[in-house]
């Protein structure tokens, strides 16, 4: 992304929070050896996780990660809490914390195509803001909305818009050109009704560039080449597809069925040929439908399909390759804690599982670009790992 001129409308960002994350190096030490109270780990052909650092997130009281990412060069890490904490990948100190409009629905803010800036949205109102990633200091806000929420219910009121607030998704392209925003607005009161929104921008100037309406459009993800995928879906009993639209247009270039429920998590290959995805729940016999699946992206033939037996898939992130697919659930099963699993993405044995202890919750795990060092959060920790044995 160009350097951006700063405009003047709207408030100042909160700038760098002080403070830094507790290291702790993990030095040779085998992830499998280091898994007490139930924990365990399971590797096929000999790949192992070796645990490199654990990083304590700064707020004792907000330690569960929405979101994570590693810059394109792999140099910085950020994780959303109830604020973005960028950490230097190289030290693994705290570079800066800076609030943003954070949601619990994936991931919620980008990087430019250098690294150097962050995308993410700090106000319901505003679409999104353009961040300094190392000091968290707003370089510019983007247009508002071209459309007037409380306008287009026929209502009023601060009610409306604060319903919006967790309905939001956020997604910047590879290329830090495109920002897509997809609205899901809620009406207030008896006649309560629903509007849904795709909006495009620009992330250089902020201009809004095309917008798309009446499909109920969750999980954007965008290809390398700008194409947008997303779950779409007409209502709760309807079928859902996987859409796969052109951008800067938002014209739909294919759609193929997936299955009753809902989707939780929705992921490009790096060379954007296929498309993972991780369902929410099993709303149908589980004999017939897989938890997670890889799709052809050009034909929507099913390539490979995993039965996890826990559900929901929260979150899945290609290895860099384009080989494996690290994917988590929301929830555990027994006695242990959420289920972490390195998938082949051609099918067959997964070649790690790794559940945590009891009730704890892995999140968002995801791959450095460029090292391909797993990141993921547990216990209010950040834990980076390299995988050995591929």
């Amino acid at each position: 992304m160009a350097s951006l001129t700063r405009r003047g409308f709207g408030l100042a960002g909160m700038g760098a929070l002080a403070g830094a994350g507790a290291v702790r190096p993990a030095g040779a030490s085998w992830l499998g050896n280091l898994l007490p109270g139930g924990r365990g780990m399971t590797g096929s052909g000999g790949v192992r996780l070796k645990q490199i650092a654990s990083v304590d997130l700064p707020d004792t009281h907000d330690r569960l990660v929405d979101a994570m990412a590693w810059s394109p060069d792999g140099s910085r890490l950020v994780a959303a809490t109830s604020v973005l904490n960028v950490f230097d990948t190289d030290t693994w100190k705290l570079r800066a914390r800076f609030r943003a409009l954070t949601a619990n629905s994936g991931k919620i803010f980008g990087f430019s195509a250098d690294g150097q800036e962050l995308v993410a949205s700090r106000a319901v109102e505003t679409p999104f803001s353009v961040f300094e990633t190392d000091t968290g200091r707003v370089v510019r806000d983007s247009d508002p909305f071209p459309i007037s929420v409380p306008d287009a219910l026929g209502q009023s009121g601060p009610r409306v818009l604060w319903q919006v607030r967790d309905q939001q998704s956020l997604t910047v392209s590879p290329d830090g050109r495109y920002v897509i925003i997809i609205q899901n607005v809620i009406g207030s009161g008896i006649n309560a009704s629903r509007l849904f929104y795709t909006f495009l921008f620009d992330s250089q100037t902020g201009r809004h560039l095309s917008t798309s309406e009446g499909t109920l459009r969750r999980r954007p993800t965008i290809s390398r080449d700008n194409r947008l995928a997303v779950e779409a879906s007409q209502g709760l009993n309807a079928s859902n597809e996987v859409e796969i639209l052109d951008l800067p247009s938002l014209t739909k270039r294919l759609s193929f069925p997936v299955r009753l429920g809902f989707m939780q998590s929705l992921s490009w290959s790096p060379e954007g040929d296929r498309l993972a995805s991780g369902m929410a729940d099993s709303s149908s016999p589980r004999e017939q439908y897989d938890s997670i699946t890889i799709w052809n992206a050009t034909s929507g033939e099913r390539i490979a399909g995993f039965e996890s037996g826990i559900e929901p898939i929260r979150h899945i992130d290609w290895h860099p390759s384009g080989r494996f697919i690290v994917s988590t659930s929301t929830k555990g099963t027994g006695d242990r804690g959420t289920l972490l699993q390195l998938l082949p993405a051609g099918g067959g044995e997964p070649a790690l599982r790794h559940f945590a202890s009891g009730s704890t919750l892995i999140r968002a795990p995801c791959f450095c670009p460029r090292t391909a060092r797993l990141a993921w959060n547990e216990s209010g920790k950040i834990l980076i790992h390299e995988i050995q044995g591929l």
